[in-house]
């Protein structure tokens, strides 16, 4: 994998326990977002490669995300009956620490995948999981308000979703 020096993403990616991964091809990743599960089956698709703009996506990069957004939507969907999927490339979280002195070149193309639940709350695994704005722009609350769950759980959402795939 291309890494880039002082990239968070570079950084974490060769690192996330096999256990969280979800799918992946030959260019992206998809892992779940083992810390923050407010919307169940929360989840990353990332680049394998450096790459902090969209435009520097091959047309292969783009088919093979295509191939992984659509293969982890369907598992989600069977696997929890979400209302429907917020996928966004946000492309600022290298720019979180100093906007005015991270060069561009920092951030690392990902994409977020949240599942939408309306305002049913789901259980699962022994946990109950709200959607704290359905129907409406998702404004997560701060960091510390999210929900976390345990190893545990985490790995066990992750073994429903790719028991899914």
């Amino acid at each position: 994998m291309d890494q880039y020096p002082g990239c968070e993403v570079c950084e974490v990616l060769p690192v996330i326990p096999e256990e969280f991964v979800l799918a992946e091809n030959e260019h992206w990743n998809a892992n779940l977002r083992d810390r923050d599960q407010t919307l169940l089956g929360t989840s990353y698709i990332t680049l394998k490669r450096h790459a902090y703009e969209l435009d520097q996506l091959t047309t292969e990069e783009d088919m093979a995300f295509i191939a992984i957004r659509n293969q982890v939507i369907r598992a989600l969907r069977v696997s929890f009956s979400p209302v429907t999927f917020n996928i966004s490339c946000l492309n600022n979280d290298a720019f979180r620490h100093d906007a005015d002195n991270t060069p561009p070149e920092a951030a690392h193309v990902h994409w977020h995948v949240k599942p939408r639940y309306g305002s049913q709350p789901v259980s699962f695994a022994d946990e109950i999981f709200t959607d704290p704005m359905p129907g409406r722009y998702l404004k997560l609350p701060p960091r510390e308000q999210r929900k976390k769950v345990s190893p545990e759980t985490a790995r066990t959402i992750a073994a429903t979703i790719r028991a899914n795939l």
